[in-house]
């Protein structure tokens, strides 16, 4: 089930990073279309950002599952590792609603000022979700502290309490984090 399970998961990475780098080159191809034909560029050169702004995106989760599940190959035992991989994620989200609303806001400014209440809207959920995951860390911040590193990992220690000699222990995270 391992073997199919890292199958799965790649696979999904790959079709995220393909459908990623298809949409940079349909922004790129519609910005130069753009300017070639003196038709929109402006609008077409911000149609082109918020697809890049998509791709990259798309990119990074397809980026994340891989790391995730494929190349670390972990169940998230430890709250550590579900507050990283957690974190991770709503960032690659929270910076794609920034920028797009960016994006959008820019657009409704210039072409029709009374349209700017969406964007205007995505960008508090984006201030929402940032503050969502603030809200998150300060609280899981306890319960990552209370629990020792080495809980689950009974199987990887000898009796004396100390790694066996052909399973490293791995480094820990508290200190990166704190």
């Amino acid at each position: 089930m391992t073997l199919f399970s890292r199958l799965l998961y790649s696979t999904i990475a790959g079709v995220l990073l393909l459908a990623a780098v298809l949409l940079m080159a349909v922004a790129v191809t519609r910005t130069f279309t753009g300017f070639w034909t003196g038709e929109g560029a402006l609008d077409t050169m911000l149609d082109g950002i918020g697809l890049v702004i998509i791709a990259v995106a798309v990119a990074d989760v397809g980026k994340f599952l891989f790391e995730e599940e494929v190349i670390a190959d972990r169940e998230l035992r430890r709250p550590a590792e579900a507050r990283g991989s957690l974190t991770k994620f709503m960032t690659i989200i929270i910076v794609a609603l920034s920028l797009e609303s960016l994006v959008l806001i820019t657009k409704s400014a210039r072409d029709k000022p009374a349209d700017i209440l969406f964007p205007s809207l995505l960008m508090l959920v984006a201030v929402a979700a940032l503050v969502g995951l603030g809200l998150f860390q300060k609280l899981s911040q306890h319960a990552t502290a209370a629990i020792p590193d080495d809980v689950g990992d009974d199987e990887d220690k000898s009796e004396s309490g100390k790694p066996t000699k052909g399973k490293p222990r791995r480094p820990s995270r508290r200190t990166a984090e704190a």
